[in-house]
């Protein structure tokens, strides 16, 4: 207080003026308290159009609890285990002599692209089955897409949520990981390929769905004057496995003589390579229709724009929908035998071959996946193609968690929706647009050909 009243008048004046201002700032700074917005005023002001009089009715009722769901086992103790050396783990993780591929690269860039929203196991067995069957590792781009943004790279994500991704796995395996920024669609993902690929000068590329396995044809004769050592492959290009044969494709398809072309399927778009600049020539994929039809609606607009898209036969290529219980049977990996849940001739096979130590034999294992191929369709339809995609129910409390019942609902909300903007463009629900003499210029030209009030909405009817 003395040193106040020591001050000049000048230095007294100024100290009032700053007291008055921060008292005054303070009395009309909001409190904490004045942020709270009173319920009623919320409920009027963004949730509800209804008068002041309205009453809402009760909360709806819970829906049945549900059937709890057996925890999904670690798919491949190998790359989990701390009890093995990393050279060690190296070595049996390489990929069988008969596949692997040329120490030098060949001249053309092979990127893959696998995109990945759920199901850790299956992306994990597709991965493999794609080493062993050639492809260089260092190739495969493994495309996050679960919406999680960092929380897989962070470690924070668990084997039962739906959306786990181990990177550091991956990593062990050598192939990369890319992250999309948020959750894509099918479409979406499909333009982000593309996207990727203008960015990092790739003018093709392939991509691969995830719930396939794939083989090389191991058994096929080699020519006796093939330049090739089969104790060490050395630098020759010259084999048959799957890698090489999708090479040679690429080959022809970027040769002189090829024909004016877009997409080529290995069964169907299963895996697939794309000439990118054919994909942009048309616009991309219609994100529109976001999952089913969209590629009917792809592949009829890039025929129609004069691009040839053919199929070749380089592998066996399986549509499967569940896992083998040690993906080390994969690549050989001495004493682990190829197996899985349900298997109809698992228990005879393995009391048959108990105490065997050395590998999986080729013919075995292909047996095994061919069996998991049939389970998929054992009914007959489509009505378990895509049970894979609920095998993991757990997640809860985790960052980004969601319901994995309610993200299939939402999935699916999807894929009407989709196929309802594939029929308005149209104008006909089904894939068969072309047999109708339909062209390019006909999008969203078209009255529809079905009456929804007596034959249902666009995404009904039997043509789906």
């Amino acid at each position: 207080m003395a040193k106040v009243m020591h001050m000049s008048v000048r230095s007294r004046y100024r100290l009032l003026v700053v007291c008055t201002v921060v008292a005054f700032v303070y009395l009309i700074s909001p409190r904490s308290d004045d942020f709270a917005v009173p319920a009623d005023s919320l409920q009027g002001d963004f949730f509800s159009w209804h008068g002041p009089d309205y009453v809402p009715g009760p909360k709806p009722p819970y829906k049945a609890p549900r059937e709890p769901t057996p925890p999904v086992p670690d798919p491949f103790p190998l790359l989990s285990s701390n009890d093995i050396r990393p050279a060690q783990r190296a070595a049996l993780l390489r990929t069988p002599l008969i596949n692997r591929p040329p120490k030098v690269h060949y001249a053309e860039a092979t990127p893959l692209f696998i995109g990945f929203t759920r199901n850790w196991p299956q992306l994990l067995q597709c991965v493999s089955s794609y080493l062993a069957a050639g492809w260089p590792a260092q190739d495969i781009y493994i495309v996050e897409n679960t919406g999680t943004m960092l929380s897989n790279v962070q470690n924070k994500l668990t084997l039962q949520n739906p959306f786990y991704l181990n990177h550091t796995q991956l990593a062990m395996l050598g192939v990369n990981v890319l992250i999309t920024p948020t959750l894509l669609t099918f479409a979406q993902l499909q333009n982000f390929y593309a996207w990727t690929a203008l960015e990092r000068k790739w003018e093709q590329y392939f991509w691969s769905h995830q719930d396939i396995m794939v083989f090389s044809l191991e058994n096929d004769t080699y020519p006796e004057d093939a330049p090739m050592v089969y104790n060490d492959r050395g630098n020759s290009p010259v084999t048959y496995s799957l890698y090489d044969r999708a090479v040679g494709v690429l080959q022809f398809l970027r040769s002189p003589g090829a024909p004016k072309w877009a997409n080529h399927f290995f069964a169907y778009d299963h895996l697939t390579l794309v000439n990118r600049d054919a994909l942009l020539d048309v616009g991309g994929w219609d994100t529109h229709i976001p999952f089913y039809a969209t590629d009917c609606d792809m592949y009829v607009r890039l025929m129609w724009a004069g691009y040839w898209q053919g199929e070749t036969e380089i592998g066996i290529i399986l549509d499967v929908a569940t896992v083998m219980e040690d993906l080390g049977a994969v690549f050989r990996v001495p004493g682990v035998k190829a197996s899985f849940k349900g298997d109809p001739k698992g228990k005879e096979e393995k009391e048959r071959r108990l105490g065997e130590d050395e590998g999986e034999t080729y013919e075995h294992l292909l047996a095994v996946a061919k069996r998991m191929e049939e389970a998929k369709y054992v009914d007959g339809d489509n009505a378990w193609r895509n049970r894979w995609q609920l095998s993991q129910t757990g997640g809860q409390g985790e960052p980004f968690a969601r319901d994995y019942e309610g993200f299939e609902t939402g999935l699916r909300m999807f894929i009407d929706t989709g196929r309802a903007v594939f029929a308005e463009k149209w104008g006909h629900r089904g894939c068969d647009i072309v047999k109708m003499g339909m062209k390019a210029e006909d999008a969203w030209q078209l009255e529809r050909d079905w009456d929804p009030e007596t034959q249902g909405l666009g995404h009904e009817g039997d043509e789906w």
